[in-house]
This record gives C-alpha cells, sequence and structure tokens, in this order.
C-alpha cells in the first residue's frame, strides 16, 4: 500500500492546526538532534557505507548483543520486505487488524497468507512458517507480554515469529522481547527510530535476529538503503539515548484523557488503548467524510481506518498530541456530531 497510509496531509495542501493521523512522538523532533544533523551535511557527498556498519555496532552495544544481530534499514518497512523475501513461496500468517506492509511484502514474494484475529494470537493453531505480531498493535494498541510470546516460540518451534516492536515505546504495559533472542531461533523482532525520535522522513530502522538469519537477510539487501544523513541520526541517538528519548508517561496521560472525552460524545466509541493512539468506532460509516470535514472546516489531520483489514468505514485513529490540540479536535467532533 503505497498510499492510504497515516500522515497523508499532502492529499489537501493545506495548513493543518494538529496532526491526529501520525503516531510518532507528539512534539517536534529533538533540536540537538537537529543541529548536530545540520553539521553532518556535508557528509552527502560521499556514499554511506552500505550496510550502515557503525550505526550496527553502536546498536549491539546498547542492547547488549552482537553486530551478527543487527541489519539495520531504510525504516521498518523495508525490514519486512526483506524478511518476506527470504520466505518466498512460503506460508505466512496475519493478525487481522494491523499494518498493511506485512501483507504487501508477503504478496510480492508469492506467499500463501492466512489471517488470524490479533485478539487471538494465543490461541491460533499456527501452521505457516511465518507470523507477522505488531506489538503493540497497529491501529488498536493491543499488546502481549513477553511471557506470551515466549509460549508461541516454544508451541511452534517451526513458525518463525517476527515481532514488529516499532511502538514498543509508546506503552508502559510490555517489554520487548530481545531477552528471548538468545534462547530462540525462531524470533526476528523489528525495531524502528522514526516514531519515538519523531524523523520519519529519514526512514531508519533495525532487525534484531539470530547470526544464521542475519547473513541471510543481508544477502537479500541492497547495498546503501539507509543514507547517510540517517545512519549520522542513528549514531547520535545511540551516543545520547536517554538524554534525546522523550518521557513518555506525559503522552500517555495526555492519550487517556483524550480517549475519555471522545468516549463522553455522542455518535462515537473509543476502543480502549494503553498506548497514544486508539481506534475511534463512528456510529454512522462516515470514516472519510468526517475525515475531509476536520481537515476542510477544521484543518486537523485523523487517520481513516476503513482499509485496516477486517475494519469498515466506522473506524478512525487518533493519535494524541499535547492538551491544547486534543481540545481542538474534542470540540470539532462536538461540533459534527450535532449535526449528525
Amino acid at each position: 500500500m503505497i498510499y492510504g497510509h497515516g500522515d497523508d496531509g499532502y492529499r489537501y495542501g493545506l495548513a493543518f492546526k494538529a496532526n491526529f493521523s501520525s503516531n510518532v512522538w507528539y512534539e517536534k523532533t529533538n533540536d540537538k538532534l537537529i543541529s548536530h544533523l545540520q553539521k553532518q551535511l556535508p557528509l552527502i557527498a560521499n556514499y554511506p557505507t552500505p550496510n550502515a556498519d557503525e550505526l550496527a555496532a553502536k546498536i549491539a552495544t546498547y542492547h547488549q548483543l552482537e553486530t551478527q544481530n543487527i541489519v539495520v534499514t531504510n525504516g521498518a518497512t523495508e525490514a519486512f520486505y526483506i524478511i518476506a523475501t527470504l520466505f518466498h513461496g512460503k506460508k505466512a500468517a496475519i493478525a487481522m487488524p494491523t499494518f498493511s506492509e506485512y501483507e504487501d511484502a508477503c504478496a510480492i514474494n508469492k506467499i500463501n497468507l492466512s489471517y488470524y484475529k490479533r485478539s487471538d494470537v494465543n490461541n491460533t493453531d499456527f501452521k505457516e512458517d511465518l507470523v507477522f505480531i505488531c506489538n503493540p498493535n497497529n491501529p488498536d494498541g493491543l499488546s502481549n507480554t513477553m511471557s506470551e510470546i515466549k509460549e508461541l516460540l516454544i508451541k511452534f518451534p517451526d513458525t518463525t515469529f517476527v515481532i514488529d516492536e516499532a511502538y514498543i515505546n509508546f506503552t508502559q504495559q510490555i517489554t520487548s522481547c530481545i531477552g528471548l533472542l538468545e534462547y530462540f531461533k525462531n524470533l526476528i523482532i523489528v525495531k524502528s527510530l522514526t516514531k519515538l525520535f519523531t524523523i520519519p522522513g529519514l526512514r531508519l530502522g533495525y532487525i534484531l535476529c539470530n547470526p544464521e538469519i542475519e547473513k541471510k537477510l543481508k544477502q537479500l539487501k541492497m547495498p546503501w538503503t539507509v543514507n547517510i544523513m540517517a545512519i549520522e541520526a542513528g549514531k547520535y541517538i545511540f551516543d545520547n539515548y536517554t538524554t534525546v528519548s522523550p518521557d513518555m508517561t506525559i503522552l500517555l496521560g495526555y492519550s487517556k484523557i483524550l480517549q475519555e472525552q471522545i468516549n463522553a460524545l455522542d455518535h462515537f466509541t473509543v476502543i480502549p488503548s494503553e498506548t497514544n493512539y486508539f481506534l475511534v468506532r463512528l456510529k454512522t460509516p462516515e470514516a472519510s467524510t468526517l475525515k475531509d470535514y476536520l481537515a476542510y472546516t477544521h484543518k486537523l489531520l485523523i487517520r481513516n481506518a476503513s482499509n485496516f483489514r477486517n475494519l469498515d468505514a466506522h473506524y478512525i485513529r487518533i493519535a494524541s498530541q499535547n492538551p491544547q490540540k486534543n481540545k481542538l479536535l474534542v470540540n470539532a467532533l462536538k461540533e459534527w456530531s450535532i449535526h449528525l
């Protein structure tokens, strides 16, 4: 799906007051990171290292792993496409609803797909070669504990589980599955730096896996997919991880309040989430109409969630911003509901 994701304000040509459609950290990119990248700009005259090896070394140190456990990618999405290529022509299971790029990556690799309900992941009998689990899940925030993931790895040793932890920092309910890598060869973890550090335009993610899979993935990966500025951003982040990481407690508090406020409105039902983003079910199937209304009338951008498999035109997705921007959205939704 090239088009149809969140953060699609380019479709409108408007100066939005607030963007609730993208799940990235709600404030701007860290000033010190921007300043650092400005100083590195002359480096664009050079090719980046083919596999971003210097960044892989810093990631390995941070996670207390070896470089043979790391594959740096052009965002998490490239990771899913490389992984799918490794399983070309095999079978995969994908949750409903979840991030669409798992399905697209599998489709172009002629992978035979089956689907399971994301909420039933621990009650599903997996017979596939590959299973994708977004944890916490996009778009509904549903999550599984590390012990629940461990049960799956033990129960289905012939199935490789891809755990997408792109939003792991946007919840305090669960912890990363990195501690399981040492014990399970059928585990692949995909991480993203773009959401937490507000650098989606740079496209930066990475894969954590066992050395055997790492070697195979690098054989499939194009060289130079991670540009030199993304590499420099990643190096700076891992050199200064504690100081540049935002305080998620604040945003999660804002999200809880926003969920309560929207749920109190007529015509809207919030699907509770322990993340900064959540689904809202509309009383009438008008997600696209509401999206355009908020854009053109109030200069607010939301995510039409109807193109997630297993959802329909009743659903939108909201990512919390600060209280001032959240108030704009709540007031706009009130105005909309009055006319229904």
